[in-house]
């Protein structure tokens, strides 16, 4: 008989958490619906979990070890230890006709409580990134975008049956779409049930497959699809189109579509959130004396003011030329940073006012004469 605690990885300390945990790992892998599914690992791996997850029966599997069968067989002189064990699975007798069904106890793991409809599994969601400028993402855009996905066929419309033939009911499980086997076991009669192989749940089959996607009711196709972007959206976000990923099998509900956003940097902007960065260069004499200059905002181009006396660094704000918000009229600021571009290269005329108006504040300044100027001023 397999350890409970191995059959399941985990040590005898496990905490309630950590069984349910591996419990839900090992049976999401091996549930028979699932493709690589083992369905007897599976009916161990249940077995493991309804004992452990119970207070006492996990405690009278601690204190008879591998010799737990045997308490149920009336192995210990007359006591029977495993009587309250066999009650708490609501009255398990010792080579009873009683069953229990595991259906149930899948529910909450797979979302289905038995029925063939409920068994149908939803597709796949997709994933795709979409290029956006800088002024697309902030203002918002129609796309549209091709993706190639499973979908259903649109010669059998999903059906997997050839045109002009129809399903007929499933001989193996009598339009059931499950299979219930019977297991003896040491707790009784255990019944389990599974999807159908033949049908695969759906309790029907065609009675002439389709040949353009073999019976399956799914084609590989390239799909063209509409995407609205909202205005303010950011680089990374996700927009989610409900229903545009892949078909499930044989007429279940589509997975959805994950747009993912890729913004493109712009040249002289950038974005802090809702607002919009620029910077805009000024020369020495501008920003002693004040000017106007024209600042490239996402609205087009806009005058701003710069005082006298602006020290580089000083940052102006733009109100509501920012990024609008998501879902709202409510945009961000655009904030222009000054930057003082200080002269390299002077005439000498340049540095002759320069050095009287720095006399004049009776500032000290160190003018560098070159050799030339030195050559023309022995001649002058």
């Amino acid at each position: 008989m397999a350890d409970y605690y191995e059959t399941l990885g985990i040590s005898k300390g496990a905490s309630d958490a950590e069984i349910k945990h591996a419990y839900r790992k090992l049976a999401q892998e091996y549930h028979p619906d699932k493709h690589g599914g083992d369905d007897t690992k599976f009916k161990d791996i249940n077995q493991a979990y309804q004992v452990l997850s119970d207070l006492n029966k996990r405690q009278q599997y601690d204190q008879f070890g591998k010799t737990f069968d045997q308490a149920g067989a009336g192995g210990f002189g007359g006591a029977d230890p495993f009587s309250d064990f066999a009650r708490g699975f609501g009255g398990f007798s010792r080579g009873g006709a009683s069953s229990f069904d595991f259906g149930d106890v899948f529910s909450d793991i797979f979302g289905f409580s038995g029925g063939r409809e409920s068994r149908r599994v939803r597709g796949i969601d997709l994933e795709m990134t979409l290029h956006l400028t800088f002024l697309e993402a902030v203002f918002g855009i129609e796309k549209e975008i091709s993706i190639q996905r499973k979908d259903s066929c649109v010669i059998c419309s999903g059906s997997g049956a050839e045109k002009g033939t129809k399903l007929k009911t499933c001989s193996k499980c009598h339009g059931q779409g499950q299979i219930r086997i019977t297991q003896r076991t040491i707790l009784g009669n255990i019944s389990t049930t599974s999807t159908c192989d033949s049908c695969s749940g759906r309790g029907k089959v065609p009675e002439k497959p389709c040949e353009t996607c073999d019976g399956q009711g799914i084609k590989s196709q390239i799909k063209t699809i509409k995407v609205i972007v909202p205005p303010g959206i950011d680089d990374g976000q996700k927009i989610r189109l409900r229903g545009q990923g892949e078909v499930g099998y044989k007429g279940s509900d589509y997975g959805d579509l994950y747009v993912i956003i890729v913004v493109d940097p712009h040249k002289n902007l950038k974005r802090d959130g809702q607002d919009i960065l620029s910077e805009v260069p000024v020369s020495f004499y501008q920003a002693a004396l004040g000017t106007r200059v024209d600042v490239e905002t996402v609205d087009g181009p806009v005058e701003l003011k710069v005082p006298s006396g602006t020290q580089s660094g000083r940052v102006f704000r733009l109100r509501g030329k920012g990024v609008p918000y998501l879902q709202s009229k409510k945009r961000g600021d655009h904030l222009v940073v000054v930057h003082v571009v200080t002269p390299t290269k002077l005439t000498k005329k340049e540095k002759e006012l320069f050095k009287k108006l720095a006399d004049e504040k009776g500032e000290l300044v160190d003018i560098e004469v070159g050799l030339w100027d030195k050559i023309k001023d022995q001649f002058e």
